[in-house]
């Protein structure tokens, strides 16, 4: 018996921002299924060819991907239908820190970029 493996296109992660800050998407405040806020949109992120969407959320002392599929509403803020156990619950104050904390990194990729 032959064996043949094939070989598997390697999917291509890209990240995606928005030219203003805060955007329609980057920086808006995100909510659980439990309604607790717990953190703001830091980017999306596309996979390609799979092809897969997520939205990376930066909480307090955490970060990670939520699927697009995940994603119940958008308005003023990201409401999710799923529950969300590790990350804590945030405050307003810390929404504004954390988009803070996303615009120094924004300024800062992009002077790296002009060089």
């Amino acid at each position: 018996m032959v064996s043949m493996m094939t070989k598997q296109p390697t999917d291509i992660d890209l990240e995606l921002f928005e030219l203003m800050f805060p955007g329609k998407l980057i920086g808006k405040a995100v909510i659980d299924a439990n309604a607790r806020m717990i953190g703001v949109i830091r980017n999306v992120r596309i996979q390609i060819p799979s092809p897969s969407i997520n939205l990376t959320v930066k909480g307090l002392d955490t970060e990670f991907n939520v699927k697009a599929e995940d994603i119940q509403a958008i308005g003023n803020v990201v409401q999710l239908n799923v529950m969300i156990k590790h990350s804590e619950p945030i405050e307003v104050n810390d929404v504004l820190k954390l988009r803070n904390e996303i615009q120094e990194e924004l300024v800062h990729f992009f002077s790296l970029l002009k060089g």
